[in-house]
């Protein structure tokens, strides 16, 4: 591997699609050789495992060991168990390897940056330059990216110069764009949703493609599970005739060429299973058509009810805001839910922010009491919990949420005076956090005590009256005042009325005497 053979290919993002370029560079790996030769660089563990499994798949019985570093820690034990060959990873687990010693840069004879540009949309953006200036300059560098942005081409110039371009040709004029529908998965759901999605159309003809033999298999026997006859719907690797039956996308095919190779000169619909990353590929495929989403009908049932006002604001931050970065974030959850529900998900998250954050500007025109709960920080408790139980269980509005102090065993809540009691009384036996809720009303400091009064007696105008004659009868004490000036006052030597201070007089603790003076006599002794 020369610098020489460093590239840059444009395609859809797809692992099948990449079998050319993955099998190209596992060629020239010395499986003799028990130690890390090729790395290939991806966006999160989740495309590092399937990135890993491609690679295995590919390998077939060559003596090629890969692991995928979806967990820098166990990656690194296993490397110094079983070296490996191939690596698969993030820019940040594969340089924890790196600072680990369980990865030798050294070593490596070639990488492969698994679709760049959605890498330079996530924090590990940052790790990525870390692991380009650990690589040795040597290796070949082959990028595989969906589109060929200002960021991605600072990075080529930089670490990958004079690479070679590979793009699919732009379309012919005379093309007309295609239209498809799509619905969002992830690997771990992609036949559980073709089943829900061919319950939803209730199609009675399809054709199933996918350029995987195993998923072509796992697809046909979804279809027959369902009841299907083999001539409905049909699983297909290539072309899918002359009929216009509607063809589903159970994988995305490799190029626009292969998608209208695939359509043939038939008018279809076309329906998309797609990772959400890949929905920019699969736009690139039709060509600049449309791509609607398909709603599956359990999750629109699940979804009913939000405002229009709402929508109109997600469709304008879809249109015109960049949530490349958010997509990957959520991208994992559809292993398990649909994509609407973690949209719904996402969405009450936000509207139970809502009010905490406006609690402050909305609550400072109504009286508040505080609310004492028995869950504190030593119970895991976080000020959006309360809340949320609060408007839950008492039925509130937010508005009359107050400031949240969260303290060491327990918890003081704000809520408008109006509607204090009843909190208290529907919050507690609620459950918080596995923990059963106590609360009260949280009296002031002085009403605590019961009605005591505070140390140092009652409030000053309680105290009764001290004996004797009223301030203004009594005596006026004889002599000069407190604040008379020194020189105005009389000689000590001058004042008759008391009589001269003796400094002779024994001290109480002297019973031995002193020189000069007799001992003080004992009681008993008189």
């Amino acid at each position: 591997m020369s610098r020489g053979q460093n590239a840059v290919h444009v395609m859809p993002w797809n692992w099948p699609a990449a079998e050319g370029v993955l099998a190209t560079l596992l060629d020239r790996v010395d499986g003799s050789r028990a130690e890390p030769q090729l790395l290939v660089v991806t966006a999160d563990a989740e495309n590092a495992a399937q990135a890993a499994a491609e690679i295995v798949r590919i390998a077939g019985d060559r003596d090629v060991r890969v692991v995928a570093a979806t967990a820098s820690p166990r990656a690194a034990r296993l490397l110094r168990q079983f070296p490996a060959q191939v690596i698969t990873g993030a820019p940040a687990e594969l340089v924890a390897l790196m600072q680990g010693s369980a990865l030798k840069p050294e070593n490596v004879r070639g990488v492969l940056f698994a679709w760049l540009d959605t890498i330079l949309d996530t924090p590990d953006a940052l790790p990525l330059e870390t692991l380009l200036g650990e690589l040795p300059k040597e290796g070949a560098r082959v990028v595989l990216a969906t589109e060929v942005t200002p960021a991605l081409e600072a990075l080529v110039e930089r670490y990958a110069r004079r690479a070679r371009r590979v793009s699919e040709a732009a379309p012919a004029a005379d093309v007309a764009p295609l239209s498809a529908e799509y619905v969002a998965v992830s690997d771990a759901s992609r036949l559980v949703t073709l089943r829900r999605l061919l319950d939803a159309l209730d199609l009675p003809r399809a054709v199933l493609y996918a350029r995987n033999a195993a998923l072509r298999e796992q697809a046909a026997s979804v279809a027959r599970a369902l009841g299907y006859p083999g001539d409905a719907v049909r699983v297909s690797g290539g072309a899918a005739g002359e009929s216009n039956d509607p063809l589903v996308l159970v994988e995305l095919p490799g190029s626009r060429e292969e998608l209208r190779s695939l359509i043939g000169s038939a008018a279809r619909r076309i329906y998309a299973l797609v990772l959400p990353s890949q929905l920019g590929s699969l736009r690139a495929l039709l060509g600049g058509g449309t791509a609607v989403p398909v709603t599956l009908l359990d999750a629109a049932e699940r979804a009913r009810g939000r405002d229009a006002a709402l929508r109109a604001s997600l469709r304008d931050v879809l249109a015109n805001g960049d949530v490349r970065r958010e997509v990957l974030a959520l991208e994992p959850l559809l292993a398990e839910h649909d994509a609407i529900e973690v949209a719904a998900a996402a969405l009450k998250l936000l509207e139970q922010q809502r009010p905490a954050r406006a609690a402050s500007a909305t609550t400072s025109a109504q009286p508040m009491q505080r609310l004492f709960v028995n869950l504190g920080e030593k119970d895991g408790v976080r000020p959006q919990e309360i809340v949320n139980a609060v408007i839950t269980e008492a039925g509130i509005p937010g508005s009359q949420v107050g400031k949240v102090e969260v303290r060491d065993t327990h918890t003081l809540v704000e809520v408008a005076a109006s509607v204090a009691g009843l909190v208290a009384e529907k919050l507690t036996g609620s459950v918080v956090r596995g923990r059963r809720v106590q609360a009260r009303v949280d009296a002031p400091r002085d009403s605590r005590d019961g009605g005591r009064p505070a140390r140092g007696g009652p409030p000053r105008g309680d105290r009764p009256m001290r004996s004797g004659p009223p301030r203004g009868d009594r005596p006026v004490r004889s002599g000069p005042s407190r604040g008379a000036p020194r020189g105005d006052r009389p000689d000590r030597s001058e004042r008759s009325d008391r009589p001269a201070r003796s400094f002779d007089k024994p001290r109480k603790f002297d019973r031995g005497g002193a020189a000069g003076r007799p001992p003080r006599p004992r009681r008993d002794d008189a």
